[in-house]
């Protein structure tokens, strides 16, 4: 039986690593600053609230920037420091895996909220309130100037679906086509309502 030598267990396993890196980052897609796809599999990261992606914050003179896109930039590059693992949480409304992730062995959603791209998620279960301090007082990221809690900019800004950037362009535009129908014939419905009042109310 052939034994390999431990210089040979490690060039193997560098080439592996060479290999097999490159190849789960071509499959990654980063939807905005606090969720991806691997492949088919969509991720949400546990413990944090990074703008939306057409969300716009005000620097410290007051002008607005796309703080979406930054924070969105921001996660594509820790995503590609290493290998992705994610440990699954839950499920959220969308069919996203909400999960702590870490890239290279280092966590994301930590790494986000400390160079002030994200915010601690607001419900008290997110690990990561002591980095979000710390970022806070250096005004890093968005911490820099101002910004809306990104969950009352959801508020304000109901999703649509038909414009998520992981949904595949023929589904969006499937989904454009039914919003567009659907809106005609509920104003199609009002209007025949309005005309068959107007019609059997007696004249005066």
């Amino acid at each position: 039986m052939t034994v390999c030598q431990p210089h040979t267990v490690r060039f193997i396993a560098l080439l592996l690593i060479a290999f097999i890196g490159p190849a789960q980052a071509a499959s990654i897609r980063v939807a905005d600053g606090d969720s991806f796809s691997i492949g088919k599999q969509r991720f949400r990261l546990h413990g944090i609230d990074a703008p939306e992606l057409h969300q716009h914050c005000r620097d410290q003179s007051g002008k607005e920037w796309p703080c979406g896109e930054r924070a969105r930039t921001e996660l594509r590059r820790l995503l590609g420091h290493g290998p992705v693992q994610c440990t699954p949480r839950t499920t959220d409304r969308f069919g996203r895996s909400v999960a702590v992730c870490a890239a290279g062995g280092r966590d994301i959603g930590e790494a986000m909220v400390r160079a002030g791209w994200a915010a601690a998620y607001p419900d008290h279960s997110s690990p990561y309130a002591v980095a979000e301090t710390q970022a806070r007082l250096a005004r890093r990221g968005l911490w820099a100037g101002s910004f809306e809690n990104p969950r009352a900019w959801r508020d304000n800004h109901p999703r649509d679906d038909a414009s998520d950037p992981l949904v595949p362009a023929a589904v969006r535009h499937w989904l454009q086509e039914k919003s567009r129908a659907a809106r005609e014939a509920i104003v199609d419905w009002v209007r025949g309502l309005w005309a068959g009042e107007a019609r059997d109310k007696p004249a005066r």
